[in-house]
């Protein structure tokens, strides 16, 4: 496996997340590969008026040029990890907008591995014609897998064919390692607090699938000390994000902490403090309402690129009546939807394979 020539993407002068020097037993025990580009901005959100004057967001949308969102804190330790363990193929899974499968291509790409991703039905958009094609130009390997039960099963027999080779990356990228980003990104905002960028956050609201960023963002708000309620604005059903499956990951997580330091990370799963909310949800993953295509153009307003249904724009319409049924309450929105949106070449849809060429030729919802 060999590195992508093309790295004007990595940061400079960043060597280790601000978790290893908290916890140096993390740092003895882990490969770590810096691709954010940090600290991420925090800005009000008075474009916004309706929303008022305590509402700010953080924009992890531009913690890379190459491409932005909540995958790439992940990926520093994720796929440092894989190159560890001498694997050369990273197989994934989502749906047909997934931003997850599309960090794992292009990421993929730049350090040198290959990448084949299953993907699942979900309603046809713009966003997902757009991501299929920016998949297929970085040069991963593209599978239909239709529903869910059946991408399970093409997901599985694909990892087991050259297993020597291969890594698992699940859907959302939610296991313990991969969440540490997001407990380092806690002690980036209480830098970023403590130096008067923003007050302390009250509630932080985020779109919640497979819930390891909601789940870490808890946990090192208790380490912190912090009362911030971290409230998960859930965009699949209550079956795939219920407290039962977030409850697992956050325990999962703090025992993966306790273990490698267990000095200096007091185990915090019992302090956590989060709620889920599935107001914005509509008819299910994927699938647009009134509300999330007005979020859309909210989140053009605010970071100059278009939001999509999936997440962002219901995030955006859950946001609303947070801060109205929170007025005195200081609120932080944390963007995961990347702003650098990658152009795909002229000839990207020769290279995305039969069995999906209609995705491309199907009507779009939104």
């Amino acid at each position: 496996m060999t590195q992508s020539t093309r790295i004007g993407f990595l940061p400079s002068g960043r060597v280790r997340p601000l978790l290893f020097d908290a916890f140096p037993g993390l740092a003895r025990d882990l490969a770590f590969t810096p691709l954010a580009h940090l600290p991420t901005p925090i800005e009000p959100m008075t474009a916004i008026p309706s929303l008022g004057s305590r509402v700010w967001m953080k924009r992890d949308d531009l913690c890379s040029p190459l491409y932005g969102g909540n995958k790439v804190r992940r990926y520093e330790l994720v796929l440092a990890d894989i190159r560890a363990r001498g694997k050369t193929r990273i197989v994934t899974a989502g749906g047909l907008a997934s931003t997850q499968a599309m960090a794992t291509a292009l990421y993929g790409r730049e350090l040198g591995f290959s990448v084949r991703i299953v993907l699942f039905d979900q309603p046809i958009t713009a966003f997902a014609k757009h991501a299929m094609l920016v998949d297929a130009d970085a040069g991963a390997e593209l599978m239909w897998g239709g529903g869910y039960v059946s991408t399970v099963l093409r997901t599985w027999r694909t990892l087991r064919a050259e297993t020597h080779e291969n890594a698992l990356i699940l859907p959302g990228a939610a296991n313990p390692l991969a969440n540490l980003g997001y407990v380092d990104a806690m002690l980036e905002l209480a830098q970023q607090v403590e130096a008067g960028v923003c007050p302390r956050p009250d509630r932080i609201v985020l779109p919640t699938g497979s819930s390891g960023t909601l789940a870490a963002l808890a946990l090192g708000a208790a380490h912190l000390g912090w009362d911030t309620v971290i409230h998960g604005v859930r965009i699949t059903t209550a079956f795939a994000a219920n407290r039962l499956t977030i409850g697992g990951i956050v325990r999962a997580t703090d025992r993966f902490l306790h273990a490698r330091d267990p000095e200096r990370w007091k185990r915090q799963s019992h302090r956590v403090k989060y709620v889920l909310d599935g107001s914005a949800l509509g008819p299910g993953y994927g699938h647009p309402t009134d509300e999330s295509i007005a979020g859309i153009e909210e989140v053009r307003t605010l970071t100059g690129e278009p939001g999509e249904v999936t997440y962002s724009g219901k995030a955006i319409a859950a946001l609303h009546r947070i801060v109205r049924a929170h007025p005195n309450e200081n609120v932080l929105l944390w963007n995961t939807l990347s702003t650098p949106r990658p152009t795909p070449g002229p000839d990207a849809r020769s290279k995305v394979p039969l069995s999906l060429q209609w995705v491309l030729d199907a009507p779009e919802v939104a």
